[in-house]
């Protein structure tokens, strides 16, 4: 195995959104603004919680913009199985943008 070779396996290790076990995987800084924004009180991996699980908002396959929306003023249409969320008008727009574009590049289960 070349160089070349060996450097695109590792990115693909390195960027890979679902470990063995299925449950997305998530960046250290991402994990970080979950937490300091309480997002794990209500979401998790893999699992519905309160709300649904980081997999099932990737699933509804939202734009960036449509991710940050539904934070700051969440429409419960788009959620009708799961209680109401709570407006997050609180959470600074540049921790939004890089949770929203994590949640974006989750892949569905099963692809």
């Amino acid at each position: 195995m070349n160089n070349t070779s060996t450097f695109f396996l590792g990115l693909v290790f390195c960027f890979t959104m679902v470990s063995a076990s299925g449950q997305v995987e998530i960046p250290k800084v991402i994990n970080d603004l979950l937490i300091k924004n309480t997002c794990y009180t209500c979401h998790k991996s893999g699992a519905k919680l309160v709300g649904p699980s980081w997999e099932d908002i990737a699933a509804k396959m939202m734009k960036k913009a449509d991710i940050i929306a539904n934070i700051k003023n969440p429409d419960p249409k788009n959620w009708p199985k799961f209680p109401p969320m709570a407006p997050m008008p609180q959470v600074p727009q540049k921790e939004l943008e890089k949770i929203a574009d994590w949640i974006v590049k989750i892949q569905p289960k099963g692809k």
